[in-house]
């Protein structure tokens, strides 16, 4: 085989085959419809964890093809956003459909078609995310283009404006994640329970399984809609696998809240007024540059980028979740593993449900140790020596002694703190407030650490990834796409990260 120039695009924790079969459809067959190419694909799993990668010349031609035909008509990336967007409601309505299904009351073929159904619709929104993820994932093009352009027009008016903020601030979106719905929900129910004294007495002498015993005794309205606020939002950090939120989790949030009293009211009216201030101030720097139409459409599409990435995650998130009774229905019928059902590629669903066609010692194998390769447009799923074969052809992560680093601002400003290297949930119990957060990438499960962080660094991502959008709406300095962060620092390491420009100096390195 002729050895490809393979870079890691993603690693990716606690995860399984749902997630990438209609992501890797799109890349190594589909996409040649849309641009003339397609991308080869090697997905390497490993007792649940996935790394996956692509080779750089192709990936690097695919950017370059998706670029030019969005600045020939940014209309056509445009309506591919928007129907992102209504795609993404729908598989969330269907979801929550799903959350009040009795699976064991259905016969096969109606398990069948359901989940069927069901994943068209997720697989459809997954891949509507690939365009901005071809566009900005490595090269981050459009972002390129935008910084390219507002350096030539502040420069043309001879303005004092600095390129990273003004980007910044043009790119941030005018819509709220759920993330940002459920912490502004949570103050409204803080605030009520600050109005109840023997309530706000609870929350603030009790612990969370107390106060959970004892609120329905004292008030069986709030403990209502406390019940209904975590029911509606447990499934944020669920993500592949689970598990979701617990109810104590919700608990100890608004715990946390009625503690400051002083202060949630005046955080509750900034978060309401973040997005009318956004607005002014993004109208204020379009007036002052003059930005022509084509280029304020393209500025919308970034802001949009950035918007329903958070959106499509929350959307599978909460699709992930919906069908976990579904996968243990169909568990309970042919005998299979939670683990092992996840090693089903979706478009086998069909004949595991309806034929009993499947082999569970192969699905044991694919879970310990499988490869998925797509080369010219010819897939395969892999167990034992072939996996071995290609999984080695993918490049070995390396050692690096640097004592500077760069990769792309996220959210401008400048801070100096204790490094900690914050990957998984189990990782936060490290953080304290005013460390700065280095992650290969963020994800909603780390979002209590992010909110102690004074600054955010990742290897991979663009200005549509977690760690930017989450950074954005904490308004806390973030670099993103240095490549090698977690391979170069270690926790204590005391940094300073210079995000106007995208620069990272290890001041003093914690030896280990």
């Amino acid at each position: 085989m002729k050895k490809l120039d393979w870079f890691i695009a993603e690693e990716i924790p606690r995860t399984h085959y749902h997630l990438i079969e209609a992501v890797f459809g799109y890349l190594g067959k589909d996409m040649k419809k849309d641009i003339g190419i397609n991308m080869d694909v090697l997905g390497v799993f490993r007792k649940g964890n996935l790394f996956f990668c692509w080779p750089k010349k192709q990936f690097s031609e695919a950017g370059k093809r998706m670029m030019k035909k969005t600045l020939n008509n940014p209309d056509w990336l445009i309506k591919i956003n928007n129907d992102l967007e209504k795609t993404s409601f729908e598989v969330i309505k269907n979801s929550k459909k799903l959350q009040k299904t009795d699976f064991s009351g259905l016969t096969d073929k109606e398990l069948e078609k359901l989940f069927s159904a069901h994943m068209k619709m997720h697989n459809h929104c997954h891949v509507l995310g690939m365009y901005a993820t071809v566009l900005e994932w490595e090269h981050e093009l459009l972002s390129k283009y935008l910084k390219n352009y507002l350096d030539k027009e502040i420069k043309r008016k001879n303005s004092s404006l600095k390129v990273s903020e003004t980007f910044s601030l043009l790119t941030t979106p005018h819509k709220e994640s759920f993330q940002l719905k459920q912490e502004k929900e949570a103050i409204e129910i803080a605030l009520k329970i600050l109005t109840e004294k023997k309530v706000k007495e609870l929350f603030l002498k009790k612990e969370a399984k107390e106060i959970i015993e004892s609120l329905p005794l004292l008030n069986k309205q709030l403990d209502k809609e406390i019940d209904a606020h975590y029911r509606k939002y447990l499934w944020l950090s669920y993500m592949y696998i689970g598990p979701p939120w617990d109810k104590d989790y919700f608990v100890l949030l608004i715990k946390d809240l009625v503690k400051n009293e002083q202060e949630i009211q005046g955080l509750l009216n900034k978060m309401t007024e973040r997005i009318n201030e956004v607005k002014i101030k993004q109208n204020k720097l379009i007036k002052e540059l003059l930005i022509d139409e084509k280029h304020l459409k393209i500025f919308k599409m970034l802001r949009d980028f950035i918007y329903l990435k958070g959106l499509r995650k929350d959307a599978l998130y909460c699709s992930f979740y919906s069908y976990e009774p579904f996968l243990k229905e169909v568990g309970k019928r042919l005998g299979l593993s939670m683990n092992q059902l996840r090693c089903i590629w979706p478009s086998e669903f069909s004949k595991a449900i309806l034929k009993k066609d499947f082999d569970p010692k192969e699905l044991n194998e694919r879970f310990k140790f499988s490869v998925y390769i797509c080369i010219n447009e010819k897939s395969r799923t892999l167990i034992g020596k072939e996996a071995e074969f290609y999984a080695k052809q993918a490049p070995d992560p390396k050692e690096y002694k640097l004592s500077e680093l760069d990769g792309s601002t996220a959210v401008p400003g400048m801070v100096k703190g204790i490094a900690k290297i914050i990957n998984l949930p189990e990782d936060m119990v490290k953080m304290n407030q005013g460390d700065i957060l280095v992650s290969h990438v963020t994800n909603p499960n780390l979002v209590p650490a992010m909110k102690k962080a004074s600054a955010i660094v990742t290897d991979i991502g663009g200005v549509t990834c977690h760690a930017t959008i989450v950074s954005r709406e904490l308004n806390i300095p973030c670099v993103i796409g240095t490549k090698i962060a977690t391979k170069v620092i270690k926790d204590g390491d005391l940094l300073d990260v210079n995000a106007n420009h995208g620069i990272i100096k290890i001041l003093k390195s914690e030896k280990k």
